[in-house]
């Protein structure tokens, strides 16, 4: 049996589900790509046909197929692994290809061997005439009806060929076998030369399409309409499907050509169904076409956003502005589209539109992009109080970059109390300790110590002791050692371990060996037991051996595995 209404894939699956088939029956899939690479029906089909295949009391059965090796190749490229492929279904089909065994045609048969098949050529008039009339030994393709089919496409001129082009972009550009009249009609247009297309008459695509589909010498025509079963559900326009050697030429011989513009609108209005509205839309969107918006609108609908947001960023990059913003409020409301708007409508000099769609994106999104764009770009240009205004609104959201920025700000100006305030909102109320810690380097690089030490006391009352360490330790990084103790001491009386251990060595570098023994020990009270064996490690270099013996000792009894192996090193008993 040949599975081929209401169409292929789904006419497959209902013969494999309602257990149509009978053991010996053997299923023909002429070009099983038409069954086997349909995304909506790919892992359905494959895995009910590895289950017949598997089911022993199904049994037996041969299923036969055949495909180009492009497809081939497609097919058993699939990997089960690869999870681009499984939301398509590939992972199944990949599967299923391990199950076949395959006969390759080669693409052309050389002398020798067609000499060893003589007695096989001889006993079939089909493959003698082939054998004849073949060029180059290639008998598959001849059989195919390839040369008629070839021979009427390279003959065809005008509107004809506009037709054939359409189809053949068409199918290659991602739309499924079928073709509806009115797709054609609409896509061809744009492949008819201003010359030709001045001199045709009224009727001129029914004519010419009515020459593609005329079959000769009963081989099929490039063009072949498609029969709908009575049980199939009736079309608006008619449905037409190009040769299948034709597509598969064509995808070599049309890989440079760009399609026409008439192609998208026929994609947007009268795609046959919304797969192929969304394949056509991203090769578009591969092919970089901006004049396409309805398209991608369509394919929006048809459940491809993704497309249509590329879209509105080629419109951002164009500066399309008002268009890119009618999309994205209309069909894809994205608060980092709106973000992104708002830092290209900044760079262009649209200040108040561009700080309107940053407000608007953080309230769709939370979106920061466009507000922290915009108010760099400001600073770039020396508008620091234009700059101030919009990191102003930014705080008062919770922005911690915009918090930061304004407390170094006030703090600049002379507005302690400003800066402050800003810092301890930011804090307490959005629990970020980032402008803090700004103000307190400030502060303390000032020399106001006092003023320093308290705001990091602040930071680590809040449980900000993690920040308090990591900023005392960039600060140290850049040998700004009085702003990295500040922070350290303030992290260490709130007891972080780190911060113990760096007070530690810190207070034995300055020659405080008890307050520093005093430190290591609570740090290794609160988990750090290194701190014991660093500070005994100094000891230990400096030719104090009783006490870096000693503090070893505690060091190991803390659990720190450096001051066991020093200890067997030694030759002392851990």
């Amino acid at each position: 049996m040949h599975p081929l209404a209401p169409d292929r894939p789904a006419a497959l699956l209902h013969a494999l589900q309602e257990d149509v088939l009978q053991p010996r029956t053997v299923l023909w899939l002429n070009e099983a790509n038409l069954y086997l690479l349909v995304k909506d029906y790919a892992a359905q089909v494959s895995a009910s046909l590895q289950d017949l295949l598997t089911n022993q009391q199904r049994g037996p059965v041969l299923v036969l197929g055949t495909m180009w090796p492009s497809f081939w190749e497609k097919l058993t490229e699939c990997s089960v692994e690869d999870d681009d492929h499984l939301d398509t279904g590939m992972g199944a089909v990949g599967q299923l290809a391990d199950l076949a065994v395959t006969v390759r045609m080669p693409a052309a048969f050389s002398e020798p061997e067609l000499a060893r098949a003589e007695a096989v050529v001889n006993s079939d008039p089909r493959l003698t005439l082939a054998r004849t009339r073949a060029a180059s030994g290639r008998i598959a393709q001849f059989l195919a009806g390839a040369p008629h089919l070839w021979r009427r496409y390279e003959q065809s001129e005008g509107a004809a060929r506009a037709i054939l082009h359409a189809a053949m972009d068409a199918r290659r550009c991602g739309h499924g076998p079928l073709l509806s009249e009115s797709f054609l009609r609409v896509a061809c247009e744009g492949y008819v030369d201003d010359s030709t297309w001045h001199s045709l008459d009224e009727d001129w695509f029914a004519s010419h399409l009515a020459k593609l589909l005329r079959p000769h010498r009963q081989l099929p025509g490039p063009l072949m309409r498609h029969r709908p079963r009575p049980y199939e559900p009736p079309t608006d326009s008619p449905l037409y499907q190009l040769a299948d050697f034709l597509h598969e030429k064509s995808q070599a011989t049309r890989e440079r050509e760009h399609p026409a513009p008439s192609l998208w609108a026929a994609a947007a209005a009268h795609s046959r169904t919304d797969t192929d509205t969304r394949e056509l839309a991203q090769t578009a969107r591969r092919l970089g076409v901006v004049s396409c918006e309805q398209l991608y609108l369509k394919a929006a609908e048809c459940g491809d956003v993704s497309v249509l947001r590329w879209f509105t960023r080629r419109l951002i990059d164009l500066r399309r502005f008002e268009r890119a913003e009618q999309i994205i409020e209309g069909h894809c409301l994205d608060g980092f589209l709106l973000g992104e708007l708002s830092a290209a409508l900044g760079l262009a000099g649209h200040y108040k539109k561009a700080e309107r769609l940053a407000r608007r994106a953080y309230e769709v999104s939370g979106s920061r992009n466009g507000q922290r764009s915009l108010a760099h770009h400001l600073l770039t240009l020396g508008m620091r109080h234009s700059a101030a205004r919009i990191y102003s609104w930014a705080a008062d959201t919770g922005d911690p970059v915009a918090a930061r920025w304004l407390t170094a700000y006030h703090e600049a100006r002379g507005d302690r109390s400003a800066a402050e305030r800003l810092a301890h909102t930011a804090l307490t109320e959005y629990g970020s300790p980032s402008a803090a810690l700004a103000l307190a380097q400030l502060r303390a690089t000032a020399g106001a110590s006092n003023d320093a030490q308290r705001l990091c006391r602040r930071i680590a009352g809040h449980g900000h002791t993690d920040a308090l360490v990591a900023f005392a330790r960039e600060r140290s990084d850049h040998h700004d050692h009085a702003t990295a103790t500040c922070f350290y001491s303030a992290a260490a009386a709130a007891k972080h371990p780190k911060a113990l251990e760096w007070m530690s060595w810190h207070r034995e570098g300055r020659g405080h060996h008890q307050h520093a023994e005093d430190l290591a020990h609570a740090a290794a009270a609160a988990g750090n037991s290194h701190a014991l064996h660093g500070l005994a490690q100094l000891r230990f270099f400096n030719g104090d051996i009783h006490d870096a013996e000693r503090l070893n000792r505690a060091a190991a009894l803390a659990g720190s595995s450096s001051a066991r192996e020093w200890q067997i090193r030694r030759g002392f008993q851990p």
